[in-house]
């Protein structure tokens, strides 16, 4: 089995403060005013969005650790017709979604 990883190259080797600034938003992310849960979701969502198998394999990995139930998962990328999700699931999806997907106007 192939390891999965990152196309993207190190930021670190080309800017040494990465490590710090992802640390910060890491521990602001996780700060517990949103569910670590729902932050999963979002990541997923936001990773099925852009096309990221790495981002994708990584959050499924994250919310099967986290005890969330395969039907949860599977539904992310048809979120809005799933009877899975609470309502503030729901809006940190839609944002997501708005936030991500280009306008088809230009």
């Amino acid at each position: 089995m192939t390891t999965l990883r990152s196309r993207l190259p190190d930021p670190a080797r080309y800017i040494p403060e990465v490590g710090t600034i992802a640390g910060a938003t890491q521990q602001a992310i996780h700060n517990g005013a949103v569910p670590d849960t729902t932050i999963h979701l979002v990541q997923l969502r936001a990773g099925q969005l852009g096309g990221s198998t790495y981002q994708t394999v990584r959050q499924t990995a994250e919310l099967r650790k986290a005890g969330e139930t395969e039907e949860r998962i599977t539904a992310v990328a048809s979120w809005r017709n799933a009877p899975y999700f609470t309502d503030a699931e729901r809006v940190a999806l839609e944002l997501t979604v708005a936030v991500l997907t280009p306008n088809p106007s230009g």
